[in-house]
């Protein structure tokens, strides 16, 4: 099936996956960070300090993303939208009115968990359970959300804390959430319940005749090696990508780069990101995910390799550019390699799992690059210690594909 014909067939439930995924830019790192200066001038913190207090509110939310997530395999996915919907402008509301540290970190657990964690577990979650021969296209065509919300979000957001400060432009949006998100994610879910007939049906069909047993529990997945040599190639995206673009500003700065102009530069990461999960997920669905994943972070080496060794404005776009095509990658990719080994049995648990610890490594990324940065080793530092990641992630991940290959093989 073409992306034009499977669009037109699902265009509802995709664009259910598109909408959560844009909406998810508030808890996301390249928007949160957008505000970083004012939160460091106005809560007197380093570098340091608030790469720590990003961190332990991350890690809260990954250790909550394992309970709350699994939930989305025993609760009607309509409900399940509206309580995060709810959560996610109770948190924009929380970072308005912070007035300590502590409470700034508290809004900070909300917005990660919400946006970042359960927004975007929703959507990949419901497209990798509900579609499985359009599987890479479906996960594919919903970062178009994430791609909107890289090319928008990040200039919304300097235009907003320019025009009105963080406060207000942090109530604005949870304004703009109270009146359009639930009932726009209501909407596009007509026909769930029907759906997810279809989908108990199939699995029942699937379970029957399955005489590999490749419904994975999370338990049963714990116990195979392979799990745990694709892993960190997956979880080195989340703390690698992270970790660049929460200290985004600082890397501007050394830079002598202009932020507003910098920030422009998403758009180009944005069209990068949804071009490579387009281009991606055609190859899923022909090749299979674990084929691909040694190659998830190529691009970044060639970002930093620009970032580092040319001076001109326009070399950030290209740094970006790059970054962008790691998003893609690694969103396609970490969305469609679950399921590809493990079933859609337990997905939800399974993905809520996987997403927590990608979250605690998102959460490590900004401390640890904070210390690099402040012990004054640079960009440069930051991109030796990046490099060698990638090699050692992609060499584990050349051995996962080895053993697929051995597993098909014996079948």
């Amino acid at each position: 099936m073409q992306y034009f014909d499977f669009i037109i067939k699902e265009w509802r439930f995709l664009f259910f996956g598109i909408s959560l995924n844009f909406f998810s830019s508030t808890g996301q790192t390249f928007f949160i960070s957008i505000f970083g200066a004012e939160f460091k001038n106005d809560f007197g913190l380093s570098d340091g300090d608030f790469g720590f207090l990003f961190m332990v509110a991350t890690l809260l939310s990954a250790l909550s993303l394992i309970w709350f997530g699994r939930l989305i395999d025993r609760v009607d996915l309509r409900l399940y939208t509206s309580f995060v919907c709810i959560g996610s402008i109770i948190a924009s509301l929380s970072t308005s009115i912070a007035t300590s540290a502590i409470m700034l970190c508290f809004s900070f657990y909300l917005l990660r968990l919400m946006g970042q964690g359960l927004m975007n577990h929703i959507a990949v979650t419901s497209m990798g359970k509900y579609f499985s021969a359009g599987r890479g296209k479906a996960i594919g065509i919903i970062t178009f959300g994430m791609t909107l919300g890289l090319a928008f979000y990040p200039s919304i957001g300097v235009w907003l804390k320019e025009s009105y400060g963080w406060r207000d432009s942090w109530l604005f949006i949870a304004i703009f959430y109270s009146i359009m998100l639930l009932p726009l994610m209501l909407w596009l879910l007509k026909g769930q319940k029907n759906r997810h007939k279809l989908y108990i049906e199939k699995l029942a069909i699937q379970e029957s005749t399955d005489i590999n047993n490749n419904q994975y529990s999370v338990r049963s997945m714990l116990s195979e090696l392979q799990f745990y040599l694709t892993l960190p190639a997956i979880l080195s995206s989340s703390f690698l990508l992270t970790g660049l673009l929460f200290h985004q500003v600082t890397i501007v700065e050394s830079k002598n780069w202009s932020i507003s102009i910098f920030a422009s530069g998403f758009v180009g990461l944005a069209m990068a990101s949804f071009l490579t999960s387009l281009v991606i997920g055609i190859l899923i669905d022909k090749f299979k995910a674990i084929n691909l994943l040694p190659f998830i972070l190529a691009p970044l080496i060639f970002g930093l390799f620009v970032v580092n060794y040319f001076q001109s404005e326009l070399f950030g776009f290209v740094y970006l550019i790059c970054l962008g095509c790691c998003f893609g990658t690694t969103f396609t990719i970490s969305g469609a390699i679950w399921p590809e080994l493990y079933g859609t049995k337990n997905l939800g648990a399974i993905k809520s799992l996987i997403k927590a610890i990608m979250v605690c490594g998102s959460a490590l990324s900004p401390w640890l690059f904070g210390l690099v940065l402040d012990a004054g080793f640079g960009l440069l530092g930051v991109s030796y210690i990046s490099v060698a990641i990638i090699s050692l992630t992609s060499i584990l991940a050349i051995v996962s594909r080895n053993i697929t290959i051995n597993k098909l093989a014996q079948q």
